[in-house]
Formats: structure tokens, C-alpha cells, sequence
């Protein structure tokens, strides 16, 4: 009996696992606008792969999917998401590239993801960092021996040359990232008059 439990509760728990990773339920399935689906899978900067998933959760069920309308969403909302402007906010946010926009679009996004990167790569190592001074500080006034404390003292100084250095690369990479909204603003600007 106590297997039997076992079993069935594994089973329901492999059963929430997958329900959980689909896309789409049987109800979404049937109502689901697939053309607004597409629009906004790639307005959130879904690779066009990302179609399967939904055919593999409409198919549980029995259902087949759109894809022309499907493709015909995503290729509009893709481009709506493989913006410069928006490149440099995924970036900057410590959001993944997907590598999901279209060829002339890509190396505009790509490149304003790779300058909000690592601006967001540069703050995380100078917190991390800061963090590592905090918890050294908090061992330096618990510590009692001579000799631990003056490691602790070693470690403190060496950590701090590195906040140091950090907050030059955060500073370096924010004025990067000026200087590139300030070159996108302006060709903004050009391209409207």
C-alpha cells in the first residue's frame, strides 16, 4: 500500500512538473488567437523556435496549432522588441539574449545589449565585491587572534583595491552607456526630419 502511495503521489508530482512547463492549457488551446499569440511571444523577444512549445502543448490535447498565423505575430512583434533602445534595456537589466531577432535587425540589438551587459556586469562585481568587504569587516570584529586578524586585515585591503577598480568599471561602462543612449537619441532625431 505504502508503495502504491508512493507511486501515485510521484506520478501526480511528474504530472504538475510537465502541466507546469506547458505553454498553453486545453482551454488556451481552443481560444487562443494564434497571430496575437505570435505578436506577443516575440514582442517578449521569444526565438521563432518558440512555436513548438505551444504545438507540443496543443498537441496533448488533440489540437493543431496556427503556425502561419503564429509566424506572421511573431515576425511583427519580434521587431518590435529587436530595438536598439530595447537591446540596451535587456542588457542593463541582466535579461537574456536570446538571439532571437531577425538579420537586419540583430547586430543593432546585439550591440546595445552587449554596452547594457556590461554595465550590468560591472555593478554586479562591484556589489559582489562590497558584499565581500561587509562579511570580512563582520569576521575582523569577531576575530581574536593576532594572527587571524591581521589575514582578515590582508584580505580587507586586497578586497578593497578591487571595490576600487570596480567602481572605475561601473563608472567606465555607465559612461558607455551615455554616450551610446546620446548616439541613439541623435540618430533618432535625424532620421525624423
Amino acid at each position: 500500500m505504502m508503495r502504491y502511495l508512493i507511486a501515485t503521489a510521484a506520478l501526480g508530482a511528474a504530472a504538475l512538473a510537465l502541466s507546469s512547463c506547458a505553454t498553453l492549457n486545453e482551454e488556451q488551446c481552443q481560444v487562443v488567437d494564434w497571430q496575437q499569440l505570435g505578436q506577443s511571444d516575440g514582442a517578449q523577444g521569444q526565438p521563432s523556435t518558440y512555436i513548438a512549445r505551444h504545438q507540443e502543448a496543443c498537441t496533448r490535447f488533440g489540437i493543431t496549432v496556427n503556425a502561419a498565423a503564429w509566424q506572421s505575430g511573431w515576425e511583427s512583434g519580434i521587431r518590435s522588441y529587436c530595438t536598439p533602445s530595447n537591446g540596451l534595456s535587456v542588457g542593463l537589466s541582466g535579461g537574456v539574449n536570446r538571439n532571437a531577432c531577425p538579420a537586419d535587425l540583430a547586430a543593432r540589438f546585439n550591440e546595445a545589449y552587449r554596452v547594457g551587459d556590461a554595465v550590468h556586469d560591472a555593478r554586479s562585481r562591484r556589489d559582489e565585491t562590497q558584499r565581500e568587504i561587509d562579511r570580512l569587516i563582520r569576521e575582523l570584529s569577531a576575530a581574536t587572534e593576532d594572527a587571524e586578524r591581521t589575514r582578515i586585515q590582508v584580505e580587507l585591503e586586497l578586497a578593497r583595491n578591487r571595490l576600487s577598480t570596480a567602481q572605475a568599471d561601473v563608472a567606465r561602462t555607465e559612461r558607455e552607456a551615455d554616450l551610446y543612449r546620446l548616439r541613439l537619441s541623435q540618430a533618432s532625431q535625424s532620421f525624423v526630419q
